[in-house]
């Protein structure tokens, strides 16, 4: 392990400009700074005190790593962390990346990379007990170090790393469990608006609606799939082009895999002068505000946000109190909302 000696070294800084970087004091240059923390992390420096002091001291604060603050799941994850954390008596702070607004939903970015290294190192210099990161979509998050002092658990997303918990939704039941209603209601020619084709959301959920038409001997290729983006404008573009279609038939329901995606899908519809729930069923997915106000109100998938947020804090306090964790990868189930439009 690199000594901050050999590391202040290796940077060409003194030791003091790396304790204060550490410590995310501003009388730094941003060039410097960002040149600091590219070789920390390419190094795998983690400063002996911070792990020693740790140990010493409770500080009763969680640190929180949210991808984006703008994203609709965003709030109700936060809301079940502090549920769980208040009630312990335990304080959070929080870092936002804003992987939408400055990285264009790109983890893959290096400038993403260097800011999320640079943020696990403030809150360990904040003295945190554990750090809960809280991912905008589901992904594999791969750049968060094993070796960090405190312990790490991931809600909304997934990681191979085998000693960081993982709180996910488990959206191939849940596509599963729509696909048995549709087929419970006579429904049999089926399309699909999914988000995007390289979601994990997608492909978990396109799995779980596949293997429930397998079991009822219907030919999954026979669907319609077409991505609508995960808005309003591209649930009608995705709806317009699956009615369009002339070498298929036109289906009888349509699941679509957000509600916004639905509410486009639902404006189609009436601007050809068709009913949503009586000319073509449509299901949605994320229980939003929308889907209860849509005419007729959109039957749907609610995603336990705060029961995800919820149970990442107790898995976090759990790895705090070196009690055992059931399981690496906890998958919380979806609640099927049935109302109008089937």
């Amino acid at each position: 392990m690199i000594t901050v000696k050999e590391l202040a070294a290796r940077c060409g800084v003194s030791i003091a400009t790396i304790s204060n970087i550490l410590n995310g004091k501003s009388n730094v240059s941003e060039e410097t700074k960002q040149r600091v923390l590219k070789i920390i992390k390419e190094t795998g420096y983690t400063p002996n005190y911070m792990a020693s002091r740790l140990r010493a001291t409770k500080t009763k604060t969680i640190g929180l790593i949210i991808d984006d603050l703008t994203a609709f799941s965003t709030p109700s994850l936060v809301d079940g962390i502090l549920d769980i954390c208040e009630n312990a008596g335990y304080k959070t702070v929080s870092e936002n990346l804003r992987i939408y607004t400055k990285y264009e939903n790109q983890p893959e970015k290096n400038e993403y990379k260097e800011n999320l290294s640079s943020i696990i190192s403030q809150l360990l210099a904040y003295k945190v007990e554990g750090i809960i990161f809280i991912a905008a979509n589901s992904r594999e998050v791969t750049d968060i170090p094993e070796n960090l002092p405190v312990p790490v658990v991931v809600a909304y997303a997934y990681t191979k790393a085998a000693s960081i918990p993982t709180v996910e939704i488990d959206d191939y039941n849940a596509a599963y469990e729509t696909a048995k209603y549709l087929l419970s209601k006579g429904k049999t020619k089926l399309a699909v608006i999914g988000g995007a084709e390289t979601s994990i959301h997608d492909k978990k959920r396109i799995e779980g609606f596949e293997d429930a038409l397998d079991e009822a001997d219907i030919d999954f290729s026979k669907v319609k799939y077409i991505p609508g983006n995960w808005d309003r404008q591209g649930g009608y573009n995705a709806c317009k082009k699956i009615l369009s279609d002339s070498n298929s038939e036109t289906p009888d329901a349509i699941f679509c895999f957000n509600d916004l995606m639905a509410a486009g899908a639902y404006d189609y519809l009436y601007e050809k002068g068709k009913i949503p729930g009586k000319d073509i069923a449509i299901i949605g997915f994320d229980n939003r505000e929308v889907s209860e106000y849509l005419n007729p109100p959109l039957t749907t998938m609610e995603i336990p946000l705060k029961e995800i947020g919820r149970k990442a804090a107790e898995v976090m306090f759990k790895k705090i109190n070196n009690q055992k964790t059931d399981c690496k990868a906890i998958k919380v189930p979806c609640t099927f909302i049935e109302r109008k439009s089937v």
